[in-house]
């Protein structure tokens, strides 16, 4: 049985939570002891011997030697169906597919931090994303070979959160209408 993460998939930086056993969440370190990862990949020349991208810190200092290798700020092209990344060897990449590269890497790193396998997720957005660009959050979740329980607001997160310190019913709290409706799904 494998673990649920909560996801805040960024524009620049990334991150991961887990809601510990007595219901405090608790952000997970990435594999270089950071609690967040930037939202940047490197996908490496083929001449390189690797084809590996590579996602986090060291994409985000490779951009400076190899600005054309380098994506980032992939969360704004989300549910836009023309946009594509180009690689130096060729490939081309979907912003779903570019995502998924960093949502992999979150879900590797927090695996081996809990040392459990990672087989869901909450992923959280900005307010202002409309359908296409949620649907295609979930997609990058499920290209990641994540369950993806719920593509959440970022402002609805924080007001569960507020209630959660606050030891009430997240979902009911007086001045928030939290009913998760169809657009948090």
């Amino acid at each position: 049985m494998g673990l649920a993460i909560g996801i805040d998939l960024g524009t620049t930086y990334s991150a991961v939570a887990i809601m510990q056993e007595d219901g405090k969440p608790t952000i997970v370190p990435n594999i270089e002891g950071q609690n967040i990862t930037p939202s940047v990949i490197l996908f490496p020349d083929a001449s390189s011997g690797s084809d590996e991208p590579l996602v986090g810190d060291m994409a985000k200092h490779s951009a400076v030697t190899a600005p054309l290798d380098v994506v980032q700020f992939v969360k704004r092209q989300m549910g836009d169906p023309n946009w594509r990344f180009e690689s130096a060897n060729g490939h081309s990449y979907t912003a779903e597919e570019v995502s998924a590269v960093i949502l992999k890497k979150l879900k590797n790193d927090a695996e081996i931090a809990l040392g459990q396998p990672i087989v869901s997720a909450v992923i959280t957005v900005p307010a202002y994303f409309d359908d296409a660009r949620r649907t295609a959050t979930k997609q990058a979740g499920q290209i990641a070979e994540l369950k993806v329980l719920r593509v959440l607001n970022e402002p609805t997160a924080a007001a569960m959160s507020y209630g959660l310190s606050q030891k009430k019913n997240p979902t009911s709290l007086p001045g928030f209408n939290l009913t998760l409706s169809p657009i948090d799904r």
